[in-house]
């Protein structure tokens, strides 16, 4: 086992790398600590996860009570975040994140999100600490602790849930 500090690791750009496209991700949140799962249209971009939703959406409703969320593409790489509404689409504040949502999503952003109601929304998921691996090394990182963990790993599952289009 190798230990280095995050910055110089290479998971920010592996992360990047993996996750910068539409991606089907898996988001877990909690509701009086009984876990639910969905699955979300999502990408990474600095540093965060970024769905668009809707605040009617049990899991965003969950989010608003409980931060802690973890994301995951349904294999073993799996990222432990804080995530939070940063409001409407149209909001001056998520001015610059929607032109990367515009970009990213393409090929349905218009179509889907009904931006004239003002129940949608974006959420942002932060990691912490996570696992993500790539030809057969592993990377278990904790950014607070400024820490990467890598180790050679016998087992190698890459799974990416794409869009069709």
């Amino acid at each position: 086992m190798r230990k280095s500090n995050y910055k110089n690791s290479g998971v920010k750009e592996l992360l990047t790398e993996r996750y910068a496209n539409d991606t089907i991700l898996l988001i877990a949140t909690s509701n009086n600590n009984v876990p639910s799962v969905r699955s979300v249209d999502s990408f990474y971009y600095e540093d965060s996860f970024w769905i668009v939703t809707d605040t009617r959406c049990n899991y965003v409703k969950e989010i608003q009570e409980n931060q802690k969320v973890m994301i995951s593409d349904g294999g073993h790489n799996r990222f432990w975040c804080n995530a939070f509404v940063t409001g409407h689409p149209l909001n001056p504040n998520n001015e610059s994140i929607r032109e990367i949502f515009m970009k990213v999503f393409h090929n349905w952003y218009k179509e889907v999100n009904n931006e004239d109601l003002e129940s949608v929304c974006y959420v942002k998921a932060t990691p912490y600490k996570g696992y993500v691996h790539k030809e057969k090394i592993g990377y278990q990182f904790d950014i607070s602790e400024d820490l990467v963990d890598t180790d050679n790993i016998s087992h190698h599952i890459d799974v990416k849930l794409e869009p069709i289009w």
